[in-house]
């Protein structure tokens, strides 16, 4: 087992999603996040906190997968903490002006904290989270 002190001081670098259409899906996290530190026809990559968010088109064409399964196994949702309730109402805001679908702000059943979520052009479904 690695020690407490790294344990603590790694931090998650980057996380690659597929999705099934990069100019749509880099549009709508444009909208949430601005625009992104690098892109191509294929790719979009954003910096969210510390951490790189990388957007990746699906080239394999599979009629049966062209959608996110939160049941499968694998990701279920990506969850962005955050510190403050103001800070949450400022994404709820960015959401609903940009007329993104979300669940509005609301409190977790598990653990009893304000959330809000919300499922990309992929179906893949994200949270901001107290």
């Amino acid at each position: 087992m690695i020690s407490k002190e790294l344990n603590h001081a790694i931090s998650i670098h980057h996380i690659v999603l597929t999705v099934v259409d990069a100019a749509e899906t880099e549009k709508f996290y444009t909208k949430i996040f601005g625009d992104p530190m690098y892109k191509n026809s294929q790719t979009s990559i954003y910096t969210v906190g510390t951490t790189k968010l990388i957007l990746m088109e699906k080239t394999e064409k599979n009629p049966l997968r062209t959608k996110f399964d939160p049941k499968a196994i694998g990701l279920e949702h990506l969850a962005f903490g955050l510190k403050n309730l103001t800070d949450l109402e400022e994404v709820e805001r960015v959401l609903n002006e940009s007329h993104i679908a979300n669940s509005g702000i609301h409190i977790d059943t598990s653990s009893k904290k304000e959330k809000i979520w919300l499922n990309d052009p992929s179906n893949i479904r994200i949270e901001f989270y107290l």
